[in-house]
């Protein structure tokens, strides 16, 4: 393994534990041939190497700009990008390793088919070698997608990304609309605006899954006044042996609280950099609190810091994640909610506002 010298290192921060004691590297051939086979990706990538804990990652980033200006000279690209919308939704993807292995075995096959009936080694080691690819590449099709978008959203993008826009927020409407679980909210009395929030979800036998539901209140595009965003999730935290789950949910809690305390951040390093640092800081002394919850008191733990705070709490077979801002812990009381009429208005002027936003600032 190469490694560049002084004038390389201190230029990046480590993520781990913010130190800017990092050393970048460069695996040598044998090295980048083996990690190359068993994990693909990029050949030899450089590293970055943190002197001081030890963590390693993989220097830089690349992404792909894909143009959707749409006219005839763009009607030939449809099939390229079609295929590369197949090939990000796959849940399973091969290695390089795996396709050696199917050249192995199909050049093996081949030779005891020629040998036996006569036919071309070489067009049985293909056949098999696509086999294997298309067996991979079906994933995209019955593997529940690796995408949060369906795939009629996804190819609707290619030819009419306004209708594919509107498709998208429908879905999103009729995700809330059939919750599997209870959604939670501030009663009727609240004054402030409400909209929908972010969701999660995961996939059982190729049909996504909804586990997590969120419904905001107060304004999200300002920088003062009360907030309140309700999740609730049907992942247990505390059933089992399993007490370090309900620790990290507690922990990412804290960090989420504790970046939306700190100062913006001017740049994007400078953001990378304040996640890095909180990612460092000790484990905070969590407080109890009671939250009326649809008329019964619920015990949560509760965490501030300025005006900012969080609160995390289990109802029977549920877990109740808050965020909160500029709202007194002992003045919120959570209901069921059984109309969502003005959570889908509010989304819809929501995004009006931030489509004017951008229109204003391009």
């Amino acid at each position: 393994m190469k490694a560049r010298g002084p004038a390389d290192w201190n230029q990046v921060w480590c993520p781990a534990c913010g130190a800017r004691d990092v050393e970048v590297t460069r695996p040598g051939w044998a090295e980048g041939l083996r990690d190359w086979l068993g994990a693909g990706g990029p050949w030899r990538p450089t590293r970055q190497v943190c002197r001081r804990c030890g963590t390693a990652t993989i220097a830089g980033s690349s992404g792909t700009l894909v143009s959707y200006r749409r006219g005839w000279r763009s009607v030939p690209m449809v099939p390229i990008h079609l295929v590369g919308i197949l090939r990000r939704r796959r849940t399973m993807i091969p290695v390089p390793a795996t396709y050696l292995t199917a050249t192995v075995v199909g050049a093996a096959l081949g030779v005891a088919a020629q040998l036996g009936f006569g036919w071309p080694w070489w067009l049985v080691a293909a056949g098999v070698v696509a086999a294997v690819w298309l067996w991979f590449f079906s994933t995209a099709l019955w593997g529940g997608g690796g995408s949060s978008r369906s795939l009629a959203t996804e190819v609707l993008r290619l030819v009419s990304p306004a209708r594919a826009m509107a498709r998208d927020q429908r879905e999103e409407v009729e995700r809330f609309l059939a919750a599997p679980f209870p959604l939670y909210g501030l009663p009727a009395s609240w004054p402030g605006p409400r909209q929908l929030g972010g969701w999660a979800g995961g996939g059982s036998e190729g049909q996504p899954v909804t586990t997590a539901l969120e419904l905001g209140h107060g304004d999200p595009l300002a920088e003062e006044g009360s907030q309140l965003r309700v999740e609730v999730s049907v992942e247990r935290l505390d059933t089992g042996p399993v007490p370090a789950e309900w620790s990290q949910r507690r922990r990412g809690l804290a960090e989420d609280l504790w970046l939306a305390a700190s100062p913006p951040a001017h740049d994007p390093a400078g953001h990378w950099y304040q996640i890095a640092a909180v990612g460092s800081w000790p484990e905070p002394a969590w407080s109890q609190v009671r939250i009326p919850v649809d008329g019964r008191s619920v015990g949560f733990h509760w965490l501030a810091k300025g005006r900012y705070w969080v609160a995390l709490a289990e109802l029977e077979d549920r877990t109740l994640a808050l965020h909160g801002r500029d709202l007194p812990v002992e003045s919120v009381e959570l209901v069921r909610v059984l109309d969502l009429e003005p959570y889908i208005h509010g989304q819809r002027r929501l995004q009006a506002a931030w489509a004017r936003h951008y229109h204003q600032e391009h």
